[in-house]
């Protein structure tokens, strides 16, 4: 009864916003899993497969079934949509399922999408999901007489064309969405979740020794999980521009390390990424942790060339190991003057037994 008076209210207020019925109309259901000890909040992306047009939406949900409309965005109107639904405990996904429809004009599709308790936790990779506890792949929806690809040998009904989209690992970025395919009324609450907050990541030890012992250790000091695949550490050459780049690649724990290493460092067991002969700085240049396209942490300076090293209080870039102190102060501003002593502790040349652990140095 609750699922009926639901989608009633909701095709009222869908179509007090639109000039027509075209939607998929979404119920989210489960029988064996409860809420919120085993799931607390529902996440949806949506993302049609012409128009590539994309949402990504997180919301928490109170009991079963849980109902939403999805429409089309402007210049989307008519196409298939696939639409994944994770339900997920804190920042876990535990279980995912992948449905595809499509809008159809003046018309509202209904899809309901059950999330099975037997499936908690079992990994299915790409855009496969687990059904019975095997991993299935997605059927395509009915062609309804218009081919949904490009693909020559569309067999009528059931269009057999390769998914130009891959909704693979996606990234859990819930930041403002580029296009829209939910226009307004809409059905998601809270809004959308903002920006990650990459404040307390930090570069947290600096190897600068003999040959090529070169390494650079960076640390989440964020306070929880964080996934940091859309960060590179940058190389700053002679105190100037930015030259290399070196993704990070990971979400990382709180409190954990990663550690990236020139390719002939002496002991490379705590090296999470080998940069080759690419990571091979010297004393004059300068690092940051870049996210997004903001520098969240940094090394030295962008505003010219120190010489030989920057230094200050007895601490030198060159030729030493250096850790930073606890907790750490990020420094957003690449171009202003470093003076290492006021962060940083000296562990002594080739010094890097501490890689891939934050210990807390301070002042003997």
């Amino acid at each position: 009864m609750r699922s009926l008076w639901l989608r009633a209210l909701l095709l009222t207020v869908l179509l007090a916003g639109c000039a027509d019925e075209t939607a998929i109309l979404l119920e989210i259901d489960s029988t064996n899993i409860r809420i919120p000890a085993d799931v607390d909040t529902l996440r949806i992306r949506a993302v049609g497969l012409v128009s590539e047009r994309a949402t990504d939406r997180i919301f928490t949900p109170d009991e079963w079934p849980q109902t939403l409309a999805i429409v089309p965005g402007a210049g989307s109107s008519s196409e298939a949509v696939r639409i994944t639904v994770w339900g997920r405990l804190g920042d876990t996904d535990r279980v995912k399922v992948i449905e595809e429809a499509r809008f159809v004009p003046d018309t509202t599709t209904d899809v309901r999408i059950v999330l099975d308790g037997d499936c908690l936790d079992f990994d299915c990779p790409g855009d496969t999901f687990c059904v019975r506890r095997m991993c299935e792949g997605v059927t395509p929806p009915a062609d309804g007489g218009m081919d949904m690809g490009p693909d020559p040998m569309d067999l009528g009904t059931v269009d057999m064309r390769m998914d130009p989209v891959d909704m693979g690992m996606d990234p859990l970025d819930m930041g403002p969405d580029p296009v829209d395919m939910f226009t307004p009324p809409d059905m998601f609450t809270p809004p959308d979740m903002g920006p990650i907050d990459y404040t307390g990541l930090i570069i947290s030890e600096y190897v600068e020794g003999s040959s090529l012992n070169k390494a650079v250790e960076i640390y989440n000091g964020t306070g929880g999980s964080l996934d940091a695949r859309g960060c590179d550490l940058v190389l700053f050459r002679n105190g100037g521009a930015a030259g290399d780049r070196f993704p990070v690649n990971a979400t990382l724990a709180d409190g954990q390390a990663y550690v990236f290493c020139n390719g002939s460092l002496s002991d490379m067991s705590a090296c999470d990424s080998d940069e080759g002969s690419s990571l091979n700085h010297n004393g004059n240049d300068g690092f940051a942790i870049e996210c997004d396209g903001s520098i969240v942490d940094s090394f030295g300076s962008s505003a010219g060339d120190p010489g030989t090293n920057w230094s200050g209080g007895g601490i030198e870039t060159s030729e030493d190991t250096l850790r930073r102190q606890c907790p750490g102060t990020p420094d957003t501003n690449l171009g202003d003057a470093f003076d290492p002593s006021a962060d940083w502790i000296s562990a002594g040349l080739d010094e890097f037994g501490g890689l891939g652990s934050r210990s807390c140095p301070s002042s003997p």
